[in-house]
């Protein structure tokens, strides 16, 4: 058995979804609610780290991520993640600030994506992920076009998330505003998948809610870090 290490915080709500959802796979696989995964979490400052980006301070974004990746790897970690999209923005900076190997969200999502067959992707998350290329670029390199909101619609999201969703706060008329923003790319963008780009965003979306694929991708990466650490 592998020893995972999470950068946490990124937000808490997502910290708490990842360190059950991680248990119950563990339990499910081992057939047995008596043992547990060996999991260390490290929680960082996400408005502190979210300040960086604003900035545009990449380097000192990843030095601040790295610096919680060796506390793991010096806890005895042997592999680790964030339990966050937007820290994904300076993901191989930070991989070579560290020799912690660390297990890429955005790499989960895309494969899952080529097996669904998806050609045109509604993607929302923050800002950080909707305006940047970080997320988006793997998927078009594989042939696979991502879509996202207006600018409007980008600005209602993103504050939606961080004042809301990231303090675990659920409302029924974000619900909807999202949800209408989401019909406006399936009607006028004609996508044929939707990406939750946000950890966050399964508190107030799921597949139930759509006809077409979703791409949760925190379930996707919880997925492949349960496999890790069950792998010899």
């Amino acid at each position: 058995m592998k020893h995972a290490g999470m950068i946490g915080g990124l937000g808490p709500e997502a910290t708490m979804n990842y360190y059950q959802g991680i248990i119950t796979r563990y339990q499910d696989r081992q057939n047995s609610h008596t043992t547990l995964p060996e999991l260390m979490i490290n929680s960082v400052n996400m408005y502190h780290m979210f300040d960086l980006i604003d900035n545009k301070q990449f380097d000192e974004t990843a030095t601040y991520l790295a610096n919680a990746a060796n506390q793991l790897q010096r806890g005895g970690a042997d592999f680790g993640f964030m339990c966050g999209l937007t820290p994904h923005v300076v993901f191989e900076q930070l991989q070579a600030k560290t020799t912690l190997p660390l297990i890429s969200i955005i790499d989960t999502a895309l494969q899952h994506a080529k097996r669904l067959g998806v050609h045109r992707l509604g993607l929302l998350g923050t800002k950080f992920t909707m305006q940047g290329t970080f997320f988006s670029q793997p998927f078009i390199d594989d042939g696979i076009e991502i879509v996202v909101p207006s600018p409007d619609q980008q600005t209602y999201v993103h504050d939606h998330l961080v004042t809301e969703l990231e303090n675990g706060i659920v409302l029924p008329e974000t619900k909807r505003g999202l949800l209408q923003i989401i019909k406006t790319l399936v009607d006028q963008q004609h996508i044929d998948g939707l990406v939750l780009g946000c950890t966050e965003l399964p508190l107030i979306l799921s597949q139930q809610d759509f006809e077409f694929p979703v791409l949760d991708i925190a379930e996707l990466h919880m997925d492949k870090i349960t496999e890790l650490i069950l792998a010899d």
